[in-house]
């Protein structure tokens, strides 16, 4: 198994709450910095105590973490894509739909040899998306 681990750069509860919303899904576990510093930070933020240390949510049955990065710098990138598939072109649909607000699209929705909705894009977040729907074409 493969679990994706998305890190930011302070925006993580922001994050996690807008991908609740485009997934239909909930925060199975946040745990805040709190008063812990990782050995090696000299300069914290100074809100660190709200920073997300880790956090888990289960998108499309599978298992995310995510994290406030404080030892490296974190920046926008695409250097990994992780791809979703849900059932149906309806159900891709609305996750693209909600994905899209201030995103880079890549792929617009399009139906495939394989799929009956295959979209891409680049999140406000700078993660990159592939939605694509197990339904076949018509």
């Amino acid at each position: 198994m493969v679990t994706p681990y998305i890190t930011f750069a302070g925006n993580c509860n922001e994050a996690l709450e807008f991908y609740q919303t485009a997934f239909n899904s909930k925060v199975q576990m946040s745990l805040p910095y709190g008063d812990y510093v990782p050995e090696g930070v000299t300069t914290p933020s100074a809100n660190l105590k709200e920073w997300i240390l880790h956090a888990e949510m289960i998108i499309c049955d599978t298992i995310f973490w995510f994290a406030d990065e404080i030892a490296e710098p974190v920046s926008k990138g695409n250097m990994v894509k992780l791809t979703t598939k849900v059932s149906s072109a309806k159900e891709a649909q609305k996750i693209y739909d909600a994905l899209k607000i201030g995103a880079y699209v890549t792929l617009p929705p399009t139906v495939t040899f394989y799929s009956s909705f295959h979209a891409g894009l680049t999140d406000k977040y700078g993660i990159s998306w592939n939605i694509v729907a197990e339904e076949a074409p018509s």
